[in-house]
């Protein structure tokens, strides 16, 4: 299994380090980058409900789960994609691209699309979450170029991973933005903060949300000026809004976790799933420059009873009230709408699924936890979440869970009903993506939108 685990750790599907991440000061702090100033630079990320050219994605290898496939979910994802955007997939060989097209052919994508909408690329990467190792395409000067963020496994895969393969996949994929960029053929600007996209959500005018849990764990030696400084020569920001905290199921695999659980008459150790401790994508999003989605915290009952469900009301409780209390780069509030959350949802797994195999790497022993067994098992929370939700051009997917849990089958009917109603005109698309929540991320960790390129 190890050997079967490291092959596959050298071919998993990414895109590297940069991304969308780290701006600002929840304090209504505005940082203006020469606006209008003759030979100053103008720079922009474009909002992703702006027009877009395609979305990058990474073709999976592997499955975390031994029982639940991540091509099936990509299958279907790609299909909802091709009515209204190009796909370029990152393939680790020409083989693999081969077998690709021929698995999408026969599970519902149509040969046109085939033939016309998804372009093949053929990518040195280890794993599949190009939100947060891919690049982050910007505006500037009114051509298009990209952002190269340093990647280091989300705070985690350098740090605490015993695994040498794994290791050097985390420094494989931390090239992909890079990779990326010449493949577009668009230049690409370094920078030395380590941040990921998921962390990163923009309104496309120059306002960005990040968490501080997710910045300063990767990045202990910056301030936060600096950090804005930062966001603001490559990225264009003016304005950071500073969260605090992180959703319960996306906790911190090693630092954070595990969570000891009450199920029925007994208490488990639930442990999050290789998750990033603060990404904004997971429960809060822009719908236009001054309006957010906010997920729903969990009810002070659920609370009292579930660890789990604690975090994420204690995360989504500070959120409301920093946004309450900030404004966008142009000094208007923002506006908040509720949107459902999932309710904790769990998995077992063992040394037959490569999720376990590669938890069971982690040296928790160095924060004075206890190893996980590689002979035992153990029970694991989904990062499961609506929000993580991928808005492109006429259609928004989203992730619906009725098939893993009956009882959730109202809370996706909201959750669709409430994105058409934020997103009117464009055609929304449910996906069971199971298989991609047991690898600690959803359907936007594994897209990355590329805008037309000027």
């Amino acid at each position: 299994m190890k050997n079967n685990f490291t092959r596959l750790v050298l071919c998993i599907a990414v895109c590297l380090s940069a991304s969308e991440f780290l701006l600002s000061c929840v304090k209504d702090h505005v940082v203006t980058p020469g606006v209008g100033t003759p030979g100053v630079e103008q720079i922009r990320v474009p909002a992703e409900w702006e027009e877009q050219e395609s979305v990058w994605m990474a073709w999976p290898t592997y499955d975390n789960k031994h029982d639940w496939s991540a091509q099936a979910a990509y299958a279907q994802i790609i299909k909802g994609l091709v009515g209204a955007s190009n796909v370029d997939l990152c393939v680790p060989d020409e083989a693999t691209a081969a077998e690709a097209k021929a698995y999408l052919g026969s599970n519902g994508v149509p040969q046109s699309a085939l033939a016309d909408k998804i372009r093949f690329h053929v990518t040195e990467y280890a794993d599949i979450w190009l939100r947060d190792t891919g690049p982050i395409f910007i505006e500037k000067n009114g051509h298009t170029e990209t952002v190269d963020f340093k990647f280091d496994g989300w705070g985690w895969g350098l740090s605490f991973i015993q695994d040498q393969a794994y290791h050097d996949g985390i420094l494989l994929d931390e090239t992909l933005d890079k990779q990326i960029s010449q493949k577009v053929n668009v230049p690409f600007t370094s920078s030395e903060l380590i941040m990921e996209g998921g962390a990163l959500e923009f309104n496309g005018k120059g306002t960005v949300l990040v968490s501080e849990d997710v910045v300063f764990q990767r990045n202990p030696t910056w301030t936060k000026s600096q950090v804005e400084a930062e966001f603001s020569r490559v990225l264009g920001t003016k304005k950071v809004i500073w969260l605090k905290g992180y959703l319960g199921n996306d906790a911190h695999p090693v630092i954070n976790a595990p969570f000891a659980v009450p199920f029925g008459n007994t208490t488990q150790n639930v442990y999050t799933l290789l998750t990033t401790n603060g990404h904004t994508d997971e429960f809060v999003r822009f719908i236009n420059s001054s309006t957010v989605l906010l997920a729903e915290p969990p009810s002070e009952q659920e609370a009292a009873h579930n660890p789990v469900a604690a975090q994420s009301r204690k995360a989504i409780l500070e959120t409301r009230q920093i946004l309450t209390s900030s404004t966008d780069q142009d000094g208007s509030p923002i506006t908040i709408i509720d949107f459902p959350e999932v309710k904790p949802l769990y998995v077992d797994l063992d040394g037959s699924d490569e999720m376990f195999i590669l938890m069971s790497t982690l040296n928790f022993a160095s924060v004075g936890k206890q190893n996980i067994d590689e002979n035992g098992s153990f029970k694991g929370v989904l990062a499961a979440s609506y929000l993580n939700c991928l808005v492109i051009n006429g259609v928004v997917l989203v992730a619906q869970y009725a098939g893993l849990s009956a009882d959730m089958a109202t809370h996706d009917s909201e959750a669709i009903q409430k994105l058409q109603q934020a997103f009117p005109g464009k055609t929304v698309i449910g996906i069971d993506v199971r298989s991609i929540n047991v690898g600690g991320g959803g359907i936007h960790c594994i897209t990355r939108q590329m805008p037309r390129i000027q």
